[in-house]
């Protein structure tokens, strides 16, 4: 058993040591798809340096760097800079036609790469230049005038969107080279997942535009409408000679000159209001805007300078109805039956449409390969790029003759990506949507408290109107209060909470209001009719039975003699020395003596 058991454990260890060494021995994605391609370019590690070689021209200011982005497990080719003019390209290892005839083995131009907006992207391009094979040319003298057989890639500005086809055709006959751009051009993504943009070109002359393995626009190159200006030449072209004459006529009806209008036809669309009557208290003899009374010429007003000065114009406040002449109002007519036109009758003068005259057109070519005989072989990949947006993330630039290959680089380079990318912006909307519906929630139990709060108060409150309430007298006088807290009970716990708030509003108000007024004071003499009092007989040694309210701070003096005091008499106050009800305060030093009370004699 023991035997049995050691050998089960060596055949597990002998399979797993050769599992082992076939995986590290196996080939990857990325090395499948470099060694059945033209061109590939992943760009993470530093080798693209020596591959890929910047423009020495001054226009370029711009240097492309190699950054990892969110979502990315590996680096990709970033603009990093805003503004700036970009120009890079990288040799192939030998020159590559666009197409191979259709015999013995047809096989398509398949050009495919990875494009990111990672912060947006408004006005900027984001293509491929596949440029034509010449002796040379080295990636440094790259220009914008550098020839290029192929165009492809997305280009957006603003409303001008569209992914560029464009193939620069040499015309076999003339030899002139003329750009050929797509006609009808897709609109590319604009959002920041990383997009797959695809071109095959087949070497029967078909194309197919795909985005992220979509189709988006598929043909023929042949076509005339597919290409402006088309591929192949027409074979004649109009006489630029030949004009219409001026008394060709080419409108085949006119209207009948003998057509009158019936005398019943209505086309009057608006009419007066023939029931409207002028409403009582209009004022026909009124002006609607008068002088303001109000408006004053300016002191500093110079006529000379200033012209003649003129008063605000206001509405005139007698016309609270309406004034001037008045005139009924319009309404639509109820027998209008449109603008009436004559009838069309045949054109008796037609000649049939004009056809301008063509004539054999002197470029006019034809070739079974027009792309192949054409299009110049491609030599290098440029990117020759201006944009005012920084960010933009180029990886996994691919050139094949094999469409499978460009399938796996879609399925186990950029899907996973993408995936990935989207199941990230996936999450964050739905923690977005998480926290969202959570504080929807609390909102919804806070208002549910509220809620319970306002309808058992509106209820106590409506119960003081009911029938058997202690204010069921005053329901005819409330209602429409009633029924406003039927529909509305929050305004009841709102003016429960607001009118305490008003009412010590007012009172405090009307404290500061009596507190800034100074306190009336009685005078400190009294009156002529209360100032003396009567004593009993004998009271001269008794004490002061009353004093003067306003001058109880002082002591009343006992009478040293009968009469004395009254001889001298009260001292009253002038009435002119008070004002508003307040009686001015005497200077200090003269306080004392006429502040005691005059006794009786």
């Amino acid at each position: 058993m023991s035997t049995l058991w050691h050998s089960y454990a060596f055949l597990g260890l002998l399979l797993y040591a050769l599992g082992r060494q076939s995986l590290a021995h196996s080939p990857t994605v990325i090395d499948t798809v470099r060694s059945q391609s033209l061109f590939f370019q992943t760009f993470d590690n530093d080798e693209w340096q020596s591959r890929w070689i910047h423009s020495r021209d001054n226009k370029y200011n711009g240097r492309f760097t190699t950054e990892a982005v969110k979502e990315w497990t590996d680096k990709g080719l970033k603009i990093p800079e805003k503004n700036k003019f970009y120009g890079l390209s990288a040799l192939l290892d030998a020159p590559v036609d666009p197409v191979v005839a259709s015999s013995p083995t047809p096989l398509p131009l398949v050009v495919q790469y990875e494009v990111k907006y990672e912060d947006g992207v408004t006005c900027g391009g984001s293509y491929l230049k596949l440029l034509t094979a010449e002796p040379g040319f080295t990636p440094e003298g790259l220009v914008d005038s550098t020839p290029y057989s192929i165009m492809f890639g997305p280009d957006r500005c603003g409303a001008t969107s569209k992914v560029h086809l464009i193939l620069r055709h040499r015309n076999p006959v003339n030899g002139s080279i003329a750009e050929k751009h797509l006609a009808s051009p897709p609109v590319p993504e604009a959002n920041d997942y990383t997009h797959l943009y695809t071109l095959k070109i087949f070497p029967d002359h078909k194309y197919e535009i795909l985005v992220d393995g979509g189709m988006r626009s598929s043909g023929s190159l042949l076509d005339p409408s597919t290409l402006q200006p088309p591929l192949l030449p027409p074979r004649e072209l109009p006489d630029p000679d030949d004009k219409k004459p001026a008394d060709w006529v080419d409108v085949a009806e006119i209207p009948d000159p003998d057509a009158v209008k019936p005398d019943d036809w209505d086309d009057r669309e608006i009419i007066e209001d023939e029931k409207a009557v002028r409403p009582r208290g209009w004022l026909d003899n009124e002006p609607v805007l008068i002088n303001d009374p109000a408006s004053k010429r300016p002191e500093e007003w110079d006529e000379e300078e200033d012209g003649v000065w003129e008063p605000k114009q206001i509405t005139n406040p007698k016309c609270k109805v309406g004034c001037g002449p008045w005139t009924r109002p319009m309404k639509r007519n109820p027998a209008f039956k449109g603008a009436w036109k004559p009838p069309l009758i045949k054109n008796p003068a037609y000649k049939g449409p004009w056809v301008q005259k063509t004539i054999p057109n002197p470029d006019f070519f034809e070739v079974e390969e027009p792309i192949r005989s054409g299009v110049g072989a491609i030599g290098a990949v440029a990117l020759e790029l201006w944009t005012i947006d920084s960010g933009y993330i180029f990886d996994n630039i691919l050139i094949t003759r094999d469409p499978a290959v460009a399938e796996m680089a879609l399925k186990k380079l950029w899907k996973p990506r993408y995936d990935a990318e989207v199941k990230a912006s996936e999450a964050k909307l739905k923690e977005k949507e998480r926290r969202k519906e959570e504080e929807a929630k609390k909102k919804k139990a806070r208002k549910g408290g509220r809620d319970i709060v306002e309808t058992a108060l509106s209820k106590a409150f409506l119960a003081l109107f009911e029938d058997d309430g202690w204010l069921a007298t005053a329901a005819p006088y409330v209602g429409p209060l009633l029924d406003f807290v039927r529909e509305n009970p929050d305004a009841l716990i709102l003016g429960v909470g607001l009118g305490p708030m008003l009412l010590l509003t007012v009172i405090l108000l009307l404290r500061g209001t009596g507190s800034r007024k100074t306190p009336q004071k009685q005078s400190t003499h009294a009156p002529n009719d209360a100032a003396e009092e009567v004593r009993p007989a004998g009271g001269s040694d008794a004490e002061p039975v009353a004093e003067v309210a306003a001058g109880r701070e002082a002591e009343a003096e006992p009478a040293s003699a009968p009469g004395a005091e009254a001889a001298e008499g009260p001292e009253v106050v002038p009435e002119g020395d008070a004002t508003d009800g307040e009686i001015d305060e005497e200077p200090e030093e003269q306080k004392g003596p006429r502040r005691r009370t005059a006794r009786a004699a």
